[in-house]
């Protein structure tokens, strides 16, 4: 498998100094709107700096795009690559608008196999553990989830909303998939918002309800100082609890207290811990047998829609909007 990585900067560092570790894998190289930075980031992983995601694909021979660019750049690389013939793997956010959304999904006329969206999180090992839980028979009944930042002054782009188009399209577009993975579709929204101390609304509260009638609370900020911890969720059923904190543990209380149970990974390896590592063979594992994406063109789709409805919602003062 050839593969290009599209955006020099940390995410495609990361992405390509993963993909070389497989032996099925040609790293092709890189293309960035920064030449300077693309010359850099081949002495470092190797490969070649093209001028775009044409010319990786069509001189370079990529059969597999990574886009690590900023969010709101994200639909041009995808569409290019899409239009070229590759197979795209986009980071988060999948777009920055459901228009966006709309003309990547037209682009790819309903084949499957050809996008994929890089939510790790699926794959890190406390929410791959809860899901366990989950099918093994724990029901939810409802949940609450916080995924905050410490501030948002570093990066310093962080704010720039032409990059990043929004604060829900940073790290909390991470928690509406999970809302999906872990509990079930998203039938009804409800977001109040505030802009409190950056230029841009940065403080947020939302009720989810599952079209099978469990109820979601979750809270997302960029002002909650690096206090433990940042990201938590928390599912009940009968008398039972399933609680992650961070990326480094799970705890399950079973039911009546029949059971307690404690899975600790803070110290494993930070591509493991995050799912990275099991996220790329995932990915990659689907591309060489030909089978069909766990992370599909609707995931990443669904996403996009909930976060412009909980724009939407708090745009009307927090009016509940069903999908």
């Amino acid at each position: 498998m050839k593969i290009g990585v599209v955006g020099a900067g940390n995410m495609g560092g990361l992405h390509a100094s993963l993909v070389k570790k497989r032996a099925d894998v040609e790293f092709v190289g890189v293309t960035d709107i920064d030449q300077d930075r693309c010359n850099k980031f081949c002495e470092a992983h190797g490969g070649k700096a093209f001028k775009n995601v044409q010319e990786m694909i069509q001189s370079g021979g990529a059969e597999i795009v990574f886009v690590t660019v900023p969010n709101t750049k994200h639909k041009q690389v995808i569409l290019d690559g899409l239009k070229e013939g590759a197979i795209v793997f986009g980071e988060k956010p999948f777009v920055t608008s459901l228009a966006d959304a709309d003309e990547i999904m037209t682009e790819l006329g309903g084949k499957q196999n050809r996008l994929y969206l890089g939510f790790n999180r699926r794959f890190a090992p406390v929410y791959a553990k809860a899901k366990e839980l989950l099918q093994q028979g724990f029901l939810v009944r409802s949940a609450n989830i916080i995924m905050n930042d410490g501030d948002m002054t570093s990066p310093p782009w962080v704010t720039n909303t032409a990059l990043t188009g929004g604060f829900l399209y940073d790290t909390t577009i991470h928690m509406f998939d999970m809302v999906r993975f872990l509990v079930g579709e998203i039938a009804e929204i409800r977001c109040v918002a505030q802009q409190c101390h950056y230029p841009l609304q940065d403080n947020f509260s939302f009720i989810f309800t599952t079209t099978t009638g469990q109820s979601i609370v979750m809270s997302s900020n960029g002002h909650a100082s690096w206090a433990f911890p940042s990201e938590r969720v928390q599912l009940w059923g009968d008398h039972a609890t399933i609680v992650t904190e961070e990326l480094d543990s799970v705890m399950h209380c079973g039911s009546h207290q029949t059971t307690l149970q404690i899975t600790d990974v803070k110290n494993l390896e930070r591509n493991m811990k995050w799912g990275y590592v099991q996220m790329h063979e995932d990915f990659l594992g689907a591309v060489a047998a030909n089978r069909s994406f766990s992370i599909t063109p609707e995931d990443a789709y669904k996403s996009v829609l909930i976060a412009e409805l909980c724009y939407n919602s708090a745009a009307q003062g927090g009016k509940s909007i069903r999908l």
